[in-house]
């Protein structure tokens, strides 16, 4: 470990162990174990690639519980379906006897397996599903996220009040929850502020003669709360008719795009986007957990941090704060509620706090891609 990040250390074993003075941790016999579940192939596998190498960047420097318990981390493939899911949720819990869950899957996958999850009374923490109903009505299931329903906010808010935009169409996938909610969210709060819709559209529906209506209509700004592949669909088109309104996009776009098109990235240049995070500019200030984290990620990997990345080593520490609050940390009641009574943890960028119903409480970062970047705009509490 460098001179660097053993300094970073010694902070960071205070902030997640809750300690107020040095109390050296004695290596026990004892194991804690925390499961992670995400996609090992298919569309969004740099979603369950990139949350695990966060998870492991951190355990990396933080790999004991504060009664000296080794930390393993258990990784199960979530498969193509609901039922393979299952499965392995059903494995880590029951047969590996995991104290907490890491799921790295989003909206829509864990809407399908949201009830099972429930079933297995262990607490769970959603790192990067964003839809609303992920924790509604659950006792267990934790969002690391802000949810779909203040991030579409945001994203209306800044586009009136910021780029003073009248004319605005949103282009959604009607089939992928996330999309939808987006979508709903950003309509409804553009059109409640004096915002004029020119058009709200399927992604399937994208073409050509689509955009040419919406460019004869004056629309200033495109919303495209959609996947990496649709984005670039459209942006493709738009060169092609020699049309540049604004794009407002949503959460991971960059990290997505440079995951599984990193030939196109070029292509999202200037876009904006609704983010958990920024890479630079005014309103970044990497905290003691994400300086450590980067650290640890660029001696282990031979790739780039994401979003993803940060939002899996803030998962494993919050897991961990919470244990260490439930030694020897295989209470999952007791855990559960550790993690529902967060306040102000210190993330990789931010504060964070998640509440009795497991939502959680973060700013809303909105960026401009530069460089391949994110570049800060506005930081939204």
């Amino acid at each position: 470990m460098n001179r660097l990040l053993s300094a970073i250390f010694v902070t960071l074993f205070f902030l997640v162990s809750g300690c107020d003075g040095p109390s050296p941790v004695v290596p026990g016999d004892g194991v804690a174990k925390i499961g992670f579940i995400g996609p090992g192939d298919g569309s969004n596998l740099t979603q369950g690639q990139d949350t695990l190498k966060g998870v492991l960047s951190v355990k990396a420097i933080l790999p004991m519980l504060n009664n000296g318990d080794r930390i393993e981390v258990i990784a199960e493939e979530s498969g193509d379906d609901p039922a393979a899911t299952r499965r392995a949720m059903q494995k880590l819990v029951q047969e590996d006897a995991v104290s907490v869950l890491l799921l790295g899957l989003d909206s829509e996958r864990l809407l399908q397996v949201s009830q099972f999850a429930e079933s297995l009374q262990t607490p769970a923490i959603a790192l990067i599903a964003t839809h609303p109903d992920i924790v509604s009505g659950s006792a267990y299931m934790n969002q690391l996220c802000f949810d779909d329903d203040t991030q579409g906010v945001v994203a209306a808010t800044f586009v009136r009040d910021e780029l003073l935009i009248k004319r605005a169409a949103v282009i959604a996938d009607p089939g992928e929850p996330h999309s939808k909610y987006l979508q709903v969210a950003f309509e409804k709060k553009f059109s409640d502020t004096g915002g004029v819709l020119t058009g709200s559209h399927a992604v399937t529906e994208v073409d050509e003669v689509l955009l040419r209506n919406l460019q004869a209509q004056e629309t200033e700004l495109l919303y495209l709360p959609v996947s990496a592949q649709p984005v670039l669909q459209v942006q493709s088109i738009l060169d092609e008719i020699d049309w540049s309104p604004e794009i407002m996009a949503g959460d991971g776009l960059l990290a997505s795009v440079i995951g599984r098109f990193q030939e196109q990235a070029g292509n999202v240049e200037g876009i904006y986007a609704t983010d958990l995070f920024s890479d630079r500019g005014d309103f970044v200030r990497h905290r003691p957990l994400g300086r450590a984290a980067e650290t640890s990620f660029e001696d282990l990997f031979d790739s780039e941090e994401s979003t993803f990345t940060n939002l899996g080593v803030e998962g494993y520490a919050i897991a961990v704060h919470a244990m260490n609050q439930c030694l020897p940390g295989t209470d999952r009641q007791c855990i559960n509620r550790a993690i529902r009574s967060i306040e102000n943890f210190e993330g990789t960028m931010a504060k964070i706090s998640i509440d009795s119903s497991g939502r959680a409480a973060r700013p809303v970062y909105v960026n401009t891609i530069e460089n391949g970047l994110l570049d800060s705009v506005v930081k939204v509490y």
